[in-house]
């Protein structure tokens, strides 16, 4: 009986267990990221700030989970950012600073794995900086990154990180969207740019934070985030949206010297906030360990259900999808790896690199740094001499993820790779910026030249402003003195020679450009330019050798191409003018130009069947065009199709009624 009663009760049990077997946590139907730039912890109420209002991610915080400490791989937007949407760190990606080539097209992304899944996707962006030329708009169905640069903006704009969208158009853009897609799943990228410099708060943040600007950009961008939770709201929505707010870097704000960003390996700019809302998350809870950007993938498509994309990339990053749910497991603490590749790619001093396990942190540089992140928060007390077994530990581990840099393949590395012992080759970056003038500068620690960058960086950036405003002697004036001081970066070869440009000085311009290209061999506006140089300095031969070297360099270009045409068919070689044409096109197809180019030479050469389809190209793609319309309706004259000419001859006088060559033409078929 005794042995039957058990048997009875172990079913019980186990019926008992069955029934209440853990449901599956709850998935979200739409996922809103917010990225907000150049945004520091401490200025949010939840994070400890107590002088900036910030009540409407406090109360992300408040009502989701919060990573008490988070960071970041690279104190810089476009490496940061393809940091959060591959899970990868730079090294993994290539993307090592704002100036690089597209992201790998075989590098996963974020917005790539919920479109697989299934998700309506859209991304809006508020810097130039990640357009879709920086391969992040891959995945999304809609893909806001225009940009108002002028009519007289030159190919180089996409470099000057001043260029920006104000937030809260980037928020109305983003609201519109969620509004026509309330009813589907979805996933939403915003990016806001606000926070960054210049610091210029519209009112009455403007007066309120006067004396600090940055706050009050700070303050300006949580209401643009409450203007999205709200409309959130409005939509019935907001408790079905993964809400997932973070940032790409700090800023100093002079701490250790520093202004702004992208120099310096310290907290003031590696340590951002990370809230994460939505359904199956705790409200309240608090993830313990220090939370990297790289985690953020992996976590996002955790909590939401989509299944993480194939790749050939080991995963950098470790979801924290448990911890945010509430769970009583504690995670261990995982190395965050950061680098700082501004000092030598645009300088030409050392690099830095930092690991950090928990409170500790070791900066790799010519006099390395240690610091306990718990005691010396400010890290103002080096302990490396204090803790030498400690800071060797984390050297040591720097050491082997530096070696993993160096073995990682190739074609990872499209935006660039700078180990330290071979920074000036920087093959996969495609250019070695910054060789110093002497042999005491080059290498230098950062530390010691801080003042020295300040000084250079207003002056790049004082010569780019008056670029800009067409002030070409003032801007050539900037740019000399960049090189008077040592300094061989692309930026101040490229913008010098555009200056000189300005100056019709096409000799000293072209050796401008000759000195950019070998710094930056991707960027085809270079070669372009330095074609045009050698045009006004009235050598077609070197023009086109340029043009050709371009092609080589970046054969995916259709504008290298199709300059390269226009020179052959103004050199009388028909032959190669055609062939480089259907390399533009082949690239390119949307450039009505080209086709009508194509068209012109084709029935010069008696092909009339071929040329009528490519003034057809044209016209189809540029139909208020008249000379597409009227070369059109020559070659359909030439095949003896009178009526069909005519048709286009009238079409070209009610596009220009004063194209006089086409009513003499009407005129003659009637």
């Amino acid at each position: 009986m005794r042995a039957e009663a058990a048997l009875v009760a172990a079913a019980c049990c186990a019926g008992a267990c069955a029934a209440r077997a853990p449901e599956p946590p709850p998935r979200p139907e739409h996922v809103l990221v917010v990225t907000i730039d150049t945004l520091r912890a401490d200025r949010l109420g939840c994070y400890g700030g107590v002088e900036i209002a910030t009540p409407n991610m406090d109360r992300l915080a408040r009502e989701g989970a919060m990573a008490i400490e988070a960071t970041v791989p690279a104190p810089i937007t476009r490496p940061s950012h393809v940091s959060i949407f591959t899970g990868l760190d730079p090294a993994q990606h290539g993307i090592r600073d704002n100036i690089s080539r597209a992201l790998a097209p075989d590098v996963p992304t974020l917005a790539q794995a919920f479109k697989a899944a299934g998700f309506a996707t859209a991304g809006f962006v508020s810097s130039i900086v990640l357009s879709a030329q920086s391969g992040l708009g891959r995945g999304f169905d809609d893909f806001s990154d225009a940009f108002d640069l002028g009519s007289d903006a030159r190919d180089e704009g996409r470099f000057l990180d001043i260029l920006e969208k104000r937030g809260d158009v980037a928020v109305g853009d983003a609201i519109a969207w969620l509004e026509r897609h309330a009813q589907t799943r979805s996933f939403a990228w915003v990016h806001l740019y606000d926070p960054h410099a210049p610091y210029e708060p519209p009112e009455p943040y403007a007066s309120r934070y006067a004396a600090r600007p940055y706050d009050g950009e700070v303050a300006w961008t949580d209401e643009l985030v409450g203007r999205l939770d709200e409309a959130l709201a409005r939509l019935g929505i907001r408790d079905r949206t993964l809400v997932a707010l973070t940032s790409d870097h700090g800023e100093a704000l002079g701490e250790h010297g520093e202004l702004v960003h992208g120099y310096f390996l310290y907290q003031a700019t590696l340590r951002v906030p990370l809230l994460l809302r939505g359904p199956g998350i705790k409200a309240g809870a608090r993830i313990p360990v220090v939370a990297r950007s790289i985690d953020l993938f992996p976590t996002l498509v955790d909590l939401a259900g989509v299944p993480a994309p194939k790749s050939a990339y080991a995963p950098a990053g470790r979801s924290l999808a448990a911890a945010a749910r509430g769970a009583a497991s504690p995670l261990d603490e995982a190395p965050a790896f950061a680098e700082s590749l501004t000092p030598r790619l645009h300088y030409g001093w050392s690099d830095l690199r930092s690991v950090r396990d928990g409170r500790w942190k070791f900066i790799r540089a010519p006099r390395p740094e240690l610091y306990d992140l718990a005691r010396d928060p400010g890290e103002r007390r080096n302990l490396v001499d204090e803790e030498p077994a400690r800071a060797r530990a984390l050297g040591a581990a720097l050491d082997r993820h530096l070696r993993e840099e160096e073995r990682a393949p190739e074609r990872t590395a499209q935006g660039g790779d700078a180990p330290a012992e071979l920074v000036e080759k920087l093959s996969a970056l495609g250019y070695a910026s910054g060789s110093a003038p002497d042999r005491e500068s080059a290498g230098a620690d950062p530390k010691d030249k801080i003042d020295e960058y300040k000084v250079l960086n207003a002056v790049l950036h004082e010569g780019l402003t008056r670029l800009r405003d067409n002030d070409f002697p003032g801007a050539a004036s900037r740019f000399r003195t960049l090189a008077s001081r040592g300094i061989d970066s692309f930026e101040s070869h490229y913008y010098y020679g555009q200056a000189l440009v300005g100056l019709r000085r096409w000799r000293a311009a072209a050796g401008e450009f000759e000195r950019a290209i070998p710094r930056l061999p991707g960027f085809a506006a270079s070669y372009l330019m330095l074609a045009e140089c050698d045009l006004a300095a009235k050598d077609r031969t070197a023009a086109i050798d340029a043009l050709r070297r371009g092609v080589k360099a970046v054969p995916s270009d259709a504008r290298l191409h199709r300059r390269l045409g226009d020179l052959y068919r103004g050199a009388g070689d028909l032959p190669q003018a055609l062939a480089a044409f259907r390399d533009a096109i082949a690239r390119d197809p949307s450039e009505a130009s080209q086709w009508n180019s194509m068209g012109m030479m084709l029935g010069a050469g008696g092909e009339l069947s071929e040329a009528e389809r490519a003034f057809r190209e044209a016209v189809q793609r540029d139909p208020r065009e008249p000379r597409y319309t009227f070369n059109l309706a020559l070659t359909l004259e030439r095949e003896h199709r009178a009526a069909d000419a005519a048709a286009y001859f009238r079409k070209t006088l009610e596009i220009d009624p004063r194209f006089t060559a086409a009513r003499e033409r009407l005129e003659r078929l009637k």
